[in-house]
């Protein structure tokens, strides 16, 4: 169904209840023709001229469904939104206002209300500086297995409204100053109530990326490593390389080989070329496997192939393998 739009009976109603005007005297089914043609400013313009009609924008959001609702929401932030993959954070698009004024607190309203989900602020943990000592920042740190749902049922959730609304908290989008403990929340709920592979792997960013909170929240490795491995399990390849990274250099977990190697497995078969490197260094040093330089560089090859360079600098530093066991690799070296 396009958005915004009316059904007939919505302007059959107003012409029974509310008194005559020049609009609302047309006969219902011509007012809900024209209404298709009518953008959310539009409406807008017409809910300030004629007092009739000054609930027609959220009138219209509300017959539209969530993604009316959305559209709008995304209007009065002052443009489209996507998801953008790699942080799973949402990013903003060159401005497309649909003729709105930007209106971010508003904005937020609807976001909230199309979230699904009520956040009740006297109950969340307080967020520790960085000054504080590590093991109260751990006792504070948001971990996969500690989440209370909120009443409501998880299927009213929307993982989008959440993901998005979390960004503003972070950003203070909408609100006098960022509030990072709502927004760490709203990643939590999209995990345990919709499912959400981005939300948790938004959160292990968080907690091993300062600038992934605009450093708001401290670092916390152990907590990094636990969403990295729940958003890895869930399917988030990104996160699968991550996690591999964590086993590596034991970073919030034992160091294990093997467990980074199989992890490098997983991401590389999922397509991360990273992952491809990875796995050949593993093969060049001889980590949880034997030592074969020729199978290094078959995958310093992949790696290199799909863009990365340090595939391109294995096959160097193997250059006389390399040569000999993959072929029109000169191509590559040559450059």
């Amino acid at each position: 169904m396009p958005t915004p739009s009316l059904p007939t009976l919505y302007f059959d109603t107003k012409r029974r209840t509310e008194e005559k005007d020049a609009l609302n005297s047309l006969p219902a089914e011509i007012l809900s023709n024209v209404s298709l043609f009518l953008d959310w400013g539009d409406l807008a313009r017409l809910s300030v001229v004629q007092s009739t009609w000054k609930d027609v924008v959220p009138d219209a959001a509300n017959f539209g469904g969530r993604d009316a609702t959305w559209e709008l929401a995304m209007c009065l932030l002052g443009g489209d939104k996507s998801q953008e993959e790699e942080t799973c954070h949402v990013e903003a698009h060159p401005q497309n206002t649909r003729g709105l004024q930007k209106n971010e607190k508003l904005a937020i309203k609807y976001l909230t209300n199309l979230s699904g989900v009520l956040v009740d602020e006297t109950q969340l943990p307080q967020i520790a500086s960085s000054s504080e000592n590590e093991s109260e920042r751990e006792c504070n740190s948001i971990l996969p297995n500690n989440f209370r749902a909120p009443d409501g049922s998880a299927a009213a959730a929307d993982e989008e409204a959440l993901l998005l609304l979390a960004k503003c908290h972070l950003d203070g989008t909408g609100m006098s100053s960022p509030n990072p403990a709502v927004a760490l929340y709203y990643l939590q709920a999209a995990y345990h109530m919709t499912k959400s592979v981005k939300a948790a792997h938004t959160l292990a960013l968080i907690y091993e990326y300062p600038q992934h909170s605009n450093n708001l929240i401290p670092i916390d490795v152990y907590a990094a490593f636990e969403w990295f491995k729940a958003a890895a399990e869930g399917g988030c390849v990104p996160s699968m390389a991550e996690l591999a990274l964590c086993y590596e250099l034991g970073c919030g977990v034992a160091q294990s080989d093997d467990n980074a190697l199989d992890w490098y497995m997983k991401a590389a078969e999922a397509g991360c070329s990273s992952a491809h490197y990875s796995v050949g260094e593993h093969y060049e040093e001889g980590r949880s496997v034997r030592l074969d330089h020729e199978e290094a560089c078959i995958w310093y090859h992949r790696a290199a192939v799909m863009g990365e360079e340090d595939g391109v600098r294995g096959l160097k530093r193997l250059e006389d393998v390399a040569r000999r066991v993959v072929p029109d690799v000169g191509g590559i070296l040559n450059v």
